[in-house]
């Protein structure tokens, strides 16, 4: 697994395995009430169109997104096969930061 430098879009997320660093808003999200993983959600960013969508899926038990926030994502740009579906994964230990001034 590699480490992509900077700050990625979501639009740059192709399902790589690279660990990424993200600026994105949760648009939606399901606490999923089960072991693992605890919470999928969608995200967006600038880079994407009005109404289009990334997901993302919480492994780490102490992390919860919340709707409307923007945050900081240290996590794997994940291909989850099944649903044929590119994600952002955040895995035990993952940096989430929320972000107050959002034009930062």
């Amino acid at each position: 697994m590699a480490q992509k430098q900077g700050l990625a879009d979501l639009t740059d997320l192709s399902g790589s395995g690279d660990n990424v660093l993200v600026k994105a808003q949760v648009t939606c999200e399901q606490d999923l009430n089960s072991h693992r993983p605890y919470q999928k959600g969608l995200l967006w960013d600038k880079s994407m169109n009005y109404g289009d969508i990334r997901a993302f899926v919480v492994y780490d038990p102490d992390v919860r997104l919340e709707p409307g926030k923007v945050y900081m994502l240290n996590g794997k740009d994940h291909y989850y096969d099944p649903r044929d579906e590119v994600q952002l994964m955040l895995h035990d230990g993952a940096y989430v930061k929320e972000l107050y001034d959002t034009n930062s």
